[in-house]
């Protein structure tokens, strides 16, 4: 799973890459759309420089063409040539409104040690992307950097999660102020496993601030591939998390999800297929492959393509494996 924490989540400015250009446009939420109109609207192309106004000149496009706002644009560093992912969220029928909680409102805040220790790892964070060592261990239910200066301080930030959980619960639960929830749920991820741990985490993800759903659910993908952690995880959350019209929201859903399917539990694969199929297919036809992996492992789970060869066949060509589904009769 690719490390996105708190700083380099959801970029509207873009990290500085090699080239920074835009390498990829896919688009997600658009059944029934125009999508094709949408696509010629755009003022922009893949291979055009990146610049800091994609956004706006996005949203601009798609209510030009389709009279409706786009639900998302999320701009995602970065391919190996250091040029953006553009992700555009469109108001069509594989789209739904995913419910929040209510804003808390309490006065406790993180500790500044905590504070410090997660600002220094999102700057390690960013330098590992930038050098190309983003990947990441979760075997032990919780990630685990390839790059030597981020583990350090993930090493350090589980030791400080094991010793001060009361804070953390405290304030994922109730603090008014979205960055230190997203830093807490972030912590909490590395803390002592447990039921407890997993029911936290699970209403953090539906937090009315994106950051703190995105934190949250990592957390939640890096426990779930952990089969004594998996069976506390309830997918019915993810499976409308991943029909949101937000991008970090399918894009860690879709974590989840994945390793929640992996027991290939009958019951979850038709839930998935009855509720989510659309926002699966979407996915598994982006064009950078590791966002669009998850969609086309859990599709061919879905299809019944046998474990031993999912590998070759999300390889292969995208719409040969999705015709591999029978149709719903």
């Amino acid at each position: 799973m690719r490390r996105l924490r708190f700083a380099v989540i959801l970029l509207s400015a873009g990290l500085v890459g090699a080239r920074d250009r835009i390498g990829t446009i896919d688009f997600y939420g658009y059944k029934g759309v125009n999508v094709d109109a949408v696509a010629r609207a755009l003022p922009f192309h893949v291979g055009d420089p990146y610049t800091v106004n994609v956004k706006s000149r996005a949203r601009e496009a798609v209510f030009g063409a389709i009279g409706r706002p786009a639900t998302d644009v999320a701009v995602v560093c970065c391919d190996p040539d250091g040029d953006q992912h553009i992700y555009i969220g469109l108001p069509g029928e594989s789209s739904r409104l995913f419910s929040n909680n209510p804003e808390p409102q309490g006065s406790v805040r993180l500790s500044s040690e905590l504070m410090d220790l997660q600002k220094r790892l999102d700057a390690a964070d960013e330098a590992a992307v930038h050098a190309g060592d983003a990947g990441e261990d979760d075997s032990q239910g919780y990630a685990l950097s390839a790059n030597p200066a981020a583990r350090a301080l993930e090493l350090k930030l589980r030791e400080y999660a094991l010793q001060h959980e009361k804070e953390l619960y405290s304030v994922l639960e109730s603090s008014a102020d979205a960055e230190h929830r997203a830093y807490a749920a972030n912590a909490l991820g590395y803390g002592r496993q447990s039921a407890r741990q997993i029911s936290a985490l699970v209403r953090a993800s539906r937090d009315p601030s994106d950051l703190v759903r995105n934190n949250a659910t990592r957390a939640l993908g890096c426990l779930a591939g952990k089969p004594e952690m998996g069976k506390l995880i309830p997918p019915d959350t993810f499976i409308d998390m991943i029909n949101s019209g937000i991008w970090t929201d399918r894009n860690k859903a879709s974590f989840v999800l994945l390793a929640l399917s992996a027991a290939r539990d009958p019951k979850l694969l038709a839930l998935l297929r009855a509720q989510a199929l659309d926002a699966i297919v979407e996915m598994a036809r982006w064009h950078d492959s590791g966002h669009a992996l998850p969609g086309i492992w859990i599709f061919a789970r879905i299809a019944g393509v046998p474990e031993t060869t999912v590998v070759q066949a999300a390889a292969g060509p995208v719409e040969a494996m999705l015709a591999l589904l029978p149709p719903v009769r």
